[in-house]
């Protein structure tokens, strides 16, 4: 069993999200999590198994996750390079001000960007409202961060091989280690 992830089967993590007919082919629910891992970390399965992880991994971890994986991914804007910054800021020590800040960026960069996506995934992570602040408060509903770390990372899925089969193997390899209760984001930045 993996630290952050407090499942023995995948079962309750795929309960969250729909498998692909490739995926569902390969896995159970009685599967169990490391298996999962190992058996979805095909190009075909690529988007499966970002689920997995995504859903699979607390919030704050799985940020993490998907942080890591954004390190190489291109800086087109200052807007880009401030989201990366401020989801760092707030895996490091999540604070509702870093939250609010990755709203504003996740707006101002759009869900054609993957830092765009990763700052829904901070804003929408359940710790706070994500209406206006002199509002009620409304809560995401549950998982929808998970939703948000696979348009993060789906954006940079390659296409072709054997990019997309790399890509597969960094993804698994990243998610485990971050399950595993590693902070490689954070390791980075040091």
């Amino acid at each position: 069993m993996m630290k952050k992830i407090p499942y023995d089967t995948c079962g309750p993590i795929i309960s969250r999200f729909a498998l692909s007919e490739e995926g569902a082919a390969l896995i159970t629910p009685e599967t169990s999590t490391a298996e999962a891992v190992t058996a979805l970390t095909t190009p075909d399965t690529l988007f499966d198994l970002i689920q997995l992880i995504a859903h699979g991994l607390p919030p704050r971890e799985g940020i993490c996750w998907a942080l890591t994986l954004l390190a190489d991914a291109p800086m087109t804007s200052p807007d880009a390079v401030s989201a990366r910054n401020t989801v760092r800021l707030w895996v490091e020590e999540p604070a509702e001000r870093a939250r609010r800040r990755c709203a504003d960026l996740a707006e101002a960069l759009g869900t054609d960007n993957p830092f765009g996506w990763l700052c829904h995934a901070v804003f929408w992570n359940g710790s706070g409202s994500i209406v206006a602040p002199d509002l009620p408060v409304v809560l995401p509903q549950p998982y929808l961060h998970a939703k948000a770390l696979l348009g993060a990372v789906g954006l940079l899925a390659p296409l072709e091989e054997p990019d997309r089969t790399d890509f597969a193997t960094r993804v698994a390899q990243v998610g485990v280690a971050v399950a595993d209760g590693a902070w490689p984001c954070l390791e980075e930045a040091r």
